[in-house]
């Protein structure tokens, strides 16, 4: 059970990475910042737990529960200020609340079966 919440967590985390990427590259923007900057300050911070993601560890997924905190709230805050449905922005909440909840059940589930 615990490798079926991994799983999860490793498809949300890659889903929420190539979500934010098209959205940046493809969704509407304003011309006064540039693409390669959203790039930077979209995506960097999901390349620091990467490793340890992919190694499941435990205090990798444990820490990068705050980090989807972030992710989400700019989600929700994008879908609320956008004038009708933001497809990039519903799905930028979608696969961090799955990336968040997979997470804390992996660590939970883990931490039971080294018990």
């Amino acid at each position: 059970m615990t490798h079926l919440f991994r799983n999860l967590s490793l498809f949300s985390f890659f889903a929420l990475m190539i979500t934010l990427v098209c959205w940046i590259t493809l969704g509407e923007h304003s011309s006064d910042y540039p693409t390669s900057a959203w790039l930077i300050i979209g995506l960097v911070p999901l390349l620091f737990p990467l490793k340890g993601f992919l190694h499941g560890k435990p205090y990798t997924h444990a820490w990068t529960t705050f980090l989807m905190l972030f992710y989400f709230s700019h989600g929700i805050g994008e879908v609320y200020s956008a004038q009708g449905i933001n497809f990039y922005a519903s799905l930028e909440v979608l696969f961090s609340f799955l990336v968040f909840t997979s997470s804390i059940t992996f660590i939970r589930l883990n931490a039971r079966s080294e018990k």
